[in-house]
């Protein structure tokens, strides 16, 4: 049997986070990635993804599937909203919040495979001061 080439968030247990849940759908484990990996990410209303963190020299891209929010990247406040798409470059200080009423839902993708035990963690909040 060959390596899998199709994954359902339903197909993979979520990982419980403060401030989301991620669905890690595209990894070396699921599909056999080598350059990239992909985790669902489920952020209740009015959540704040924490800590602050970073990637290693890995670049991510979150795309927007439903919501809208807030991201703090080295120092810059950036909306975004359903539809758009957010870069975080490699080695970039980084955190999100959901300003919405409802869920946001994003597609995080890394310019190579990562897990949350690869972040780079900071003990500063960049929403604690706002």
């Amino acid at each position: 049997m060959g390596v899998k080439k199709v994954v359902s968030p339903d197909d993979v247990q979520g990982l419980q986070l403060p401030g989301r849940e991620l669905k890690w759908i595209v990894t070396p484990e699921t599909v056999g990635a080598q350059q990239l990996s992909i985790a669902i990410m489920d952020c209740p209303a009015g959540s704040v993804v924490r800590p602050l963190h970073s990637h290693k020299d890995i670049e991510e891209v979150i795309l927007i599937l439903d919501g809208q929010g807030e991201a703090w990247i080295d120092g810059e406040m950036v909306s975004f909203r359903k539809g758009d798409a957010v870069f975080f470059p490699a080695n970039s200080r980084h955190q999100v919040r959901n300003t919405g009423d409802n869920a946001l839902i994003t597609a995080s993708i890394f310019s190579a495979p990562t897990n949350p035990d690869n972040y780079v963690i900071y003990e500063e909040d960049a929403f604690d001061s706002m």
